[in-house]
């Protein structure tokens, strides 16, 4: 009995494939524009090395280059990167400031031309009032990291 228990569950596959259609294997990823005019002229490579990377590591859907060899193309463009005073001292020096990245996210099924899902992804996160330049730069390469997540997710369960 042992035996034919482990020659079965030998045959069983399990797939982390979400919701995915089973014609959904492929996606090509488009480079996002950046429109925010934040200060740092790397956060457009940033994000674009993290999306690809994130489907690449996720491994559900293989990345292919060509839109018209993917089964999914993934469309957007970073909209805005806004801070927000959120914390302000008796003296009224500002002790702390909210980051916020926010994303545009169009996934189309390449095989009927309909929108797969589309979305504007927002994320935030705190940094000091007296933040530098380098330290809002590590903020929004944790926001990029949060809205890839998000994206990738959101493509893998076709919510």
């Amino acid at each position: 009995m042992t035996f034919l228990l482990s020659v079965i569950s030998g045959c069983v596959r399990y797939s982390f494939r979400g919701a995915l259609p089973p014609d959904i294997k492929t996606i090509a990823i488009a480079q996002f524009e950046d429109n925010s005019q934040f200060q740092w002229g790397g956060l457009r490579e940033e994000f674009n090395t993290r999306l690809v990377d994130a489907f690449i590591q996720d491994n559900t859907l293989k990345v292919v280059d060509d839109p018209t060899q993917a089964d999914l193309y993934l469309t957007g463009k970073i909209v805005s990167v806004r801070e927000q005073k959120t914390a302000i001292s008796p003296t009224e020096q500002v002790e702390q400031i909210q980051l916020y990245l926010t994303v545009d996210v169009t996934c189309t099924n390449q095989h009927t031309k309909k929108v797969f899902w589309k979305g504007t992804l927002r994320r935030n996160l705190p940094i000091a009032g007296a933040g530098t330049l380098e330290e809002k730069n590590a903020i929004l390469i944790k926001l990029s990291e949060m809205i890839v997540e998000d994206i990738v997710n959101k493509t893998i369960a076709a919510w």
